[in-house]
């Protein structure tokens, strides 16, 4: 709220911390309650206007924590019955923040901010385990999660529904292990996603097909995406 800009991360040392990004020191003391290596972490504000991190472990929970006072918010989310891999934050249509996660267990979840419970059943449909998850909304104004899998397809579920759009997004021939979105100057909401195959792929959210050919280059499993603007306006991918 004072307006410093901070980075929050995970690690295998089963804590997560947060850092002052002007002076790169870390802020408080680590945050501390996973009982196992801490693998995803992504951020929010609840309506009263705090920020928070929402953190999974391979302890199987999210939690939720204060930044500002550098608690814990809560109990632990529980439900997932596998490590928790993934997550992102959004909002739903009425202002509630929630929270996205993936998990080994095959299944997607959604997580209420603000009470910490857990909204509808988890989303099904993935055959294999879920490894990424992103969010975002559509040019109708339904708020989506986007999720990619080891069964080799990408996913897109309705936030307020519960429920899948459309068919799984496939072409991919290997594990899908990363998916971020962008919003073209069209309006179209897209995904972008990378797989073990060696290829980026970018799909049209509304009509859940294909955008032109795959994106190669890369030699062997690509790992890790993300989605920006350049200062002349072009939209990237790396």
């Amino acid at each position: 709220p004072d307006g410093r800009p901070v980075a929050v991360t995970g690690s295998d040392d089963d804590t997560v911390r947060v850092w002052d990004l002007t002076t790169g020191t870390q802020i408080g003391d680590p945050l501390t309650g996973h009982t196992s290596r801490v693998i995803a972490v992504a951020t929010g504000v609840l309506p009263d206007g705090r920020p928070v991190a929402v953190t999974s472990s391979t302890d199987d929970t999210v939690r939720v924590w204060d930044l500002t006072t550098g608690t814990q918010i809560g109990d632990p989310l529980t439900g997932h019955t596998s490590r928790v891999i993934a997550v992102a934050t959004g909002v739903l249509p009425d202002g509630r923040p929630v929270a996205v996660t993936s998990s080994t267990d095959d299944t997607v979840r959604v997580w209420d901010l603000t009470t910490g419970t857990q909204i509808g059943d988890p989303l099904t449909g993935h055959t294999s385990r879920v490894i990424a998850v992103a969010t975002g909304v559509l040019p109708d104004g339904r708020p989506v999660a986007v999720t990619s899998s080891t069964d080799d397809t990408v996913r897109v579920w309705d936030l307020t529904t519960g429920t899948q759009i459309g068919d799984p997004l496939t072409g991919h021939t290997r594990r899908v292990q990363a998916v971020a979105t962008l919003v073209l100057p069209d309006g179209r909401l897209v995904a972008v996603t990378g797989s073990a195959d060696g290829t980026v792929r970018v799909w049209d959210l509304t009509t859940g097909t294909q955008i032109g050919n795959p994106l190669t280059g890369h030699t062997h499993r690509v790992q890790a995406v993300a989605t920006g603007v350049l200062p002349d306006g072009r939209l990237v991918a790396v």
